[in-house]
């Protein structure tokens, strides 16, 4: 049976999971931010979050930030991070919209891309699509739209995908939801037990000084 967790609580443990994995902080923010916005259209974001997180645990992010972006992005390792390509994507949000398109080399978790570069389209009141295999994603201000095959949307690893300014008048299929986000216990038991790894242990100057002490002033 699956347990529900509020959208804030989906933001805050993806976010310190990603910091127990070694992204840094500004990253690790990204990273929750797009877990909550693709939990918020119902779409798996703590799930596949977890996964990449649990694939590049203890190895060097760095090998996997764009190494070359003047043509077709690159990484400096293996592939893509989706949440960095996603961040520095949404950088660029100005180029975009004066219709120059961006094309990425080989990348995991691209949906993860696509909350990114949705939380862009909603800060700049435009539309961005974002596209890889089969799939294409329209981000709207307000909502989204995929179209084509969607057995790729979920896909671990992309050999390529493109971000470019959507000049159509199609309007969004999907509005996001405020509710409470439904996932498998066990895929929350990983995410915590990763976020728990940010947490300072006990020492006996902490026990020392919690509580409220000898004075109660409320």
């Amino acid at each position: 049976m699956k347990i529900k967790v509020t959208l804030a609580e989906v933001e805050s443990y993806v976010r310190k999971a990603s910091q127990a994995t070694g992204l840094g902080w500004g990253f690790a923010e990204e990273a929750g931010k797009a877990a909550r916005w693709l939990a918020a259209f119902d779409l798996p974001g703590p799930e596949i979050a977890l996964a990449h997180l649990q694939q590049l645990d203890g190895k060097d992010y760095k090998k996997y930030f764009p190494a070359n972006i003047d043509a077709r992005w690159r990484a400096n390792g293996d592939y893509l991070c989706p949440i960095v390509s996603g961040a520095a994507l949404a950088d660029r949000a100005g180029q975009l919209l004066t219709g120059m398109e961006f094309n990425l080399g080989e990348i995991a978790y691209p949906l993860l891309l696509v909350a990114t570069i949705g939380q862009a389209a909603r800060c700049h009141k435009t539309s961005f699509t974002v596209s890889w295999g089969e799939i294409r994603v329209n981000c709207y201000e307000n909502g989204i739209r995929i179209e084509g095959n969607r057995d790729d949307l979920l896909l671990a690893r992309a050999n390529s995908a493109n971000c470019r300014h959507n000049s159509t008048d199609n309007m969004p299929q999907q509005l996001p939801s405020t509710l409470a986000y439904s996932v498998e216990p066990g895929i929350w038991s990983a995410i915590d037990k990763l976020a728990f790894k940010t947490y300072a242990p006990a020492t006996a100057e902490s026990r020392a000084g919690a509580g409220a002490g000898l004075t109660d002033n409320d």
